[in-house]
């Protein structure tokens, strides 16, 4: 038995950004808050976009960071009480669509952010959310999950409830045309991560397994062209629809260690949770290995590698170093150590990392300083 959900609408296409200002009205919203970055509130992307909205009451709040925080949410949520907002729009990467989906949450229930961390904790449905991705990476526009620092003790913390999904999602590759290789990297080796962890999870079922071997091929076959010539429409479409299919997957299937370490590590370092991702995801891989064999051995098929002639655990060391591969033909870091993360605090990243119930190997505390270690000294 399981359950599979596809909460918002999804528009999917080149130029289909121009349907917003008709599916805005559609919500039914008289008050628009739009988050977003103020990166991208300098572009011509926003600028036609709220050309596009002429005739619509709108706010803006372009305040969201990287690795956003407890105060980004705070300062958005203050705007869109005091203009009165009824419907929001997140525009960006993962970070401002996670702060839209929590503003849109806190907009509805009561109190202190805090009170909702960890998993469905919002007891009321959100305002009418719109979310649109500019890179892809994240699948944010179609997950269930947040992800926000709590500034004073430097820690990721996870949202996770039917009530932060969007009513509506647009995907327009166009928008992904102008992001320079390291985002496509790190955006794509997240959403790599996204498909792989959800296709090995605990929880994964038949219907996320056929998102996500559809996603780690989609991206797996056109992430080297998207960073070489980002200008090509039909790469960048199969990357962003690679990045959605993952979304789903995890929306449903949830994921697992490489993402409970990137966690802590972006919160405490603020490094690129992409860039982690990207880093952790064959370590993680290797260390789960006895436990999801097959699941890996198929992961080298769909990578393209003959491994019908192979014992099963060699095929899945396959899958492993394929991975590896691919990171390094994008110029990844092979461990953590070349990015500042230090063996000293590993102790420290231990216990901020939460331990994921879904990764496929049941995982304990000193698991968690063998991962920091392989991590960080590249040895596995």
């Amino acid at each position: 038995m399981f359950e599979f959900r596809i909460v918002p609408k999804i528009i999917f296409g080149p130029g289909s950004i121009d349907k917003t200002a008709e599916e805005l009205r559609a919500l039914g919203g008289n008050r628009i808050l739009i988050v977003t970055d103020k990166g991208l509130i300098k572009t011509d992307l926003v600028k036609k976009l709220v050309e596009s909205l002429k005739g619509l009451d709108l706010a803006v709040f372009d305040g969201v960071e990287p690795n956003p925080k407890d105060k980004d949410v705070e300062n958005g949520l203050r705007i869109l009480k005091e203009k009165n907002c009824d419907l929001v729009v997140g525009i960006g990467g993962g970070s401002p669509m996670d702060v839209a989906k929590i503003i849109s949450a806190m907009a509805t229930n009561p109190g202190n952010l805090w009170e909702y961390r960890g998993i469905d904790k919002f007891k009321f449905p959100s305002l009418p959310l719109l979310l649109i991705p500019t890179t892809a990476g994240t699948g944010s526009e179609v997950s269930r999950a947040a992800m926000i620092t709590a500034s004073a003790e430097k820690k990721k913390t996870l949202f996770l409830s039917w009530h932060l999904t969007a009513r509506t999602a647009i995907l327009d590759p166009e928008l992904t045309l102008k992001l320079p290789p390291s985002i496509t990297i790190w955006s794509g080796m997240d959403a790599l991560s996204h498909a792989i962890e959800s296709y090995i999870s605990k929880m994964a079922n038949p219907l996320t397994d056929i998102y996500a071997e559809k996603a780690i091929e989609l991206i797996v076959n056109n992430i080297e062209t998207a960073v070489k010539n980002g200008n090509e429409i039909e790469t960048r479409s199969n990357m962003l629809l690679g990045s959605l299919l993952a979304g789903i997957a995890t929306a449903n299937a949830r994921l697992g260690n490489v993402h409970g370490l990137a966690h802590a590590i972006g919160g405490k370092y603020d490094l690129p949770h992409g860039l982690l991702c990207g880093v952790l995801l064959p370590v993680v891989m290797y260390h789960n290995l006895k436990f999801c064999v097959e699941k890996l051995r198929k992961i080298a098929a769909i990578l393209g590698e003959d491994v019908s002639h192979l014992p099963s655990e060699k095929g899945a060391k396959r899958a492993v170093e394929l991975i590896k591969e691919l990171g390094k033909k994008l110029g990844l870091p092979e461990k953590l150590e070349d990015i500042g993360v230090k063996n000293e605090d590993i102790a420290e990243l231990v216990e901020k990392t939460d331990i994921i119930p879904s990764n496929p190997r049941p995982t304990s505390k000193e698991d968690l300083f063998d991962l920091y270690r392989m991590a960080i000294t590249g040895s596995f």
